[in-house]
Formats: C-alpha cells, sequence, structure tokens
C-alpha cells in the first residue's frame, strides 16, 4: 500500500495549486494531518472563504425524507451545478430529512428522528443526545426494540402519539451549531412549542432552558461568542452556556407593530456588530395577481427594533440554515440588498425594497450537466444554505 501521508510537502503543495474547485482543496488537506500541514504551510496559499452553496438533496424521497445519503452541491453565485456528495451516513438503507446547517455543520434526522451532525467535506459525525431526554417525550417501541413513534404529553392528562416521520416535522423548529472542530462544539435547538435546549460535546442529555414569561422561541443565532434566541413576543435572550451552567442578558423589547399583515417567519442574524431581525410574510401587491414574498429588517438597538432602510453592501442567506450575513463587495458575485431565500422548498432572491415576485409555477431543477440555477425554483425535498469548513 502506498504511503500517502508521506508525500514531500513540495509535491503535496503542487497537486494542491492544480485544483480549481475550492471544495476540492478543502476536501485535499482534510485527507491527512501531513497533507493538511503542508497546504497550511505554503506561504502562497491564501484561500479565499468560501460563500454559502445550495444543498439540494438528490434519490426517491417521500414525506420530505431523501432515501440515500447523496446531495448536490450548487453555486448560486455562479448559477450551475458544483458538486455531487455523499454524507457521512453510517446506513446506506435508511432515510433522513435535512433539518438545518452552521458552522461547516449539517443537521439531519434520521428514520427514528434523531439528530446527527454531519460534515460533508471532512467526513465527521456526531450524534446529539437522544430526543428521549427532552421534557415529556417517550419513544413507542417494537419487541425487536425499533422505535416506531413518540408520545407527547402536551398537558398532565393527555398524551398525544405521533409518528416518527411527523414527529421530526413537529418537534423541530430550529437548530444552531457553534464549533471550532469536529471534536468541538455546542447546539442549541427550539423544539415543540417554542421551547429551548442545549448540548456540547460528550452530553448524553438535552439540557433545558428556562425563558421568562413563558415567551416562545422562534429563532435561534450564534454571534460574537453567544448564542441568541428571539421569541414571539419580540424580545432576545443571549445565552453564555459553561461548564454546563446558563446565564442570561435579556433584552426586553416592547412588540413593535412593523407590519399590518401576518408574520410567517422571524429570524435572527449576526451582521458585523449587529444583530438583525429579519420577518418574511407574503402579500398582493395593487395590479398584482401572484403572490409577492416580502420582508422587513430591523436592527437592534438600546431602544428595542430600529427599522433598516436597507442592507448596504450586505446579502443575507435566509431559510433553515443558521442565518448568513456577506460582505457584497468581497463577493461581487451577490447581489447587495438582498436577501437570498430557501425555505419550504422555495429557493429565490428578494431585494429588500421590491420584494420577490414567485412566478407561477417555479421551475424545477435539473440536475444534469449543464444545469443553470433560475432565479427562483421550487425543490422537494427541501434544500437549504451551507456554507463548507473543513473543521
Amino acid at each position: 500500500m502506498a504511503a500517502w501521508a508521506n508525500l514531500h510537502a513540495d509535491l503535496i503543495r503542487r497537486i494542491h495549486g492544480c485544483l480549481e474547485d475550492l471544495v476540492d482543496q478543502i476536501s485535499f488537506s482534510c485527507v491527512c494531518v501531513s497533507w493538511q500541514d503542508a497546504v497550511e504551510g505554503n506561504p502562497h496559499h491564501h484561500m479565499r472563504p468560501l460563500p454559502p452553496w445550495l444543498i439540494l438533496p438528490t434519490g426517491a424521497h417521500a414525506g420530505g425524507r431523501t432515501l440515500l445519503p447523496s446531495v448536490e452541491l450548487v453555486s448560486y453565485a455562479e448559477r450551475r451545478r458544483r458538486k455531487s456528495i455523499r454524507l457521512p451516513w453510517e446506513s446506506t438503507d435508511g432515510g433522513f430529512a435535512l433539518m438545518g446547517s452552521a458552522a461547516g455543520w449539517v443537521v439531519a434526522a434520521d428514520q427514528a428522528a434523531e439528530l446527527h451532525l454531519l460534515n460533508p467535506i471532512t467526513g465527521a459525525h456526531a450524534r446529539l443526545p437522544s430526543i428521549t431526554t427532552l421534557p415529556a417525550i417517550a419513544a413507542v417501541l417494537q419487541t425487536d426494540g425499533r422505535v416506531t413513534g413518540y408520545l407527547f404529553r402536551v398537558s398532565p392528562n393527555m398524551v398525544h402519539k405521533t409518528s416518527c416521520d411527523h414527529t421530526r416535522c413537529m418537534l423541530y423548529d430550529k437548530v444552531t451549531v457553534c464549533s471550532s472542530s469536529s471534536d468541538s462544539w455546542t447546539t442549541m435547538i427550539v423544539f415543540y412549542r417554542g421551547r429551548l435546549a442545549y448540548a456540547s460535546v460528550g452530553d448524553e442529555r438535552w439540557s433545558l432552558l428556562q425563558t421568562q414569561n413563558e415567551s416562545l422561541a422562534c429563532d435561534v443565532t450564534y454571534h460574537r461568542g453567544r448564542f441568541y434566541s428571539l421569541h414571539n413576543d419580540g424580545s432576545v435572550s443571549a445565552w453564555n452556556l459553561t461548564d454546563g451552567a446558563s446565564s442570561r442578558v435579556r433584552f426586553n423589547v416592547q412588540p413593535r407593530s412593523l407590519i399590518d399583515v401576518p408574520v410567517l417567519n422571524d429570524y435572527l442574524v449576526g451582521s458585523g456588530d449587529d444583530l438583525l431581525r429579519v420577518s418574511r410574510w407574503s402579500d398582493r401587491l395593487e395590479g398584482d395577481k401572484r403572490r409577492t414574498l416580502r420582508f422587513r429588517v430591523s436592527r437592534l438597538d438600546e431602544s428595542g427594533w430600529v427599522a433598516l432602510q436597507s442592507l448596504g453592501e450586505r446579502a443575507l442567506f435566509l431559510g433553515s440554515n443558521r442565518g448568513i450575513s456577506l460582505s457584497t463587495v468581497a463577493f461581487p458575485e451577490f447581489k447587495p440588498d438582498c436577501i437570498y431565500y430557501a425555505k419550504s422548498g422555495v429557493v429565490g432572491i428578494c431585494h429588500l425594497e421590491h420584494g420577490l415576485i414567485l412566478p407561477h409555477g417555479a421551475s424545477i431543477p435539473n440536475l444534469k450537466d449543464g444545469f443553470i440555477v433560475p432565479d427562483y425554483m421550487y425543490s422537494r425535498p427541501p434544500p437549504l444554505w451551507f456554507t463548507p469548513r473543513a473543521c
């Protein structure tokens, strides 16, 4: 067997320099420690940070579940398919559902609705604590020990039984991760009616977080060394999770009616030094017979939420992923003052001022060679934004 790890550093750097695809460059440096040291020790090596890519699940699917662990990485900036990759999934006969992404990880739920962290670039795989360690949830087991569903105690005198597929849909509202390496991560989830829990490497149980005034969480993010949660009353909580303890700084924000139509989703996004709230709704403009997707952005300051008229030279990427803010000066292939949205099967670009008109019968991606990403498309199972990382 060839001793690939013992190749001379100069040869490794020459091979690495021939790779044009940025994901291939990251994957190359992750082969082994000696290759990574050779690449990082190259004084002429300056790898440009990667922008968000779109993950499109492939293969047979049912009920939003991909039956084979393969996905397509699509460059939305270059408007073309880039690579078909296999997620680090141990079993090929079971399906999974993509629940979100953050910090280079893809979050997936297996057939028993249990959560996993997967890094499609490095092949790292981490199992999160069982959902039966969350309060008021118990598994329904067959005689062979296989999980077929769950029991939810919705009140002291009422228990609700669901299938595994339905559990995946109803249990997880949002998942986010902070991670410095495959061996160092913390995950926070919004689950079942706006409750919060977190787990770190080595934890066997989820730890529940208590919110004030029984407010319901609607989104979580990680920004400037802290987890933040956005609640249905407009308030924001900042969480420090160290040594198994949680301390909270709460920003009591007076609820403001930003728009006079029902909000479909609220997102929390770290952007530079700011924390942004992005509200999504759909309406029908005058003379417009089609549904229009629109967003309102606010910035958190000492007085509460302040409406922003423009994002300036930045673009936001929203959906099931942790919200991403990107400089369009550093990445001119993306449009400034725009929101790139991927949720519930819909993918599109929304200008903050003009909104996004979804054409009737949005195009469905055909992932053959030469595939060109349209401005608007519809994909099931739902896609999500993902930023590749080598750790």
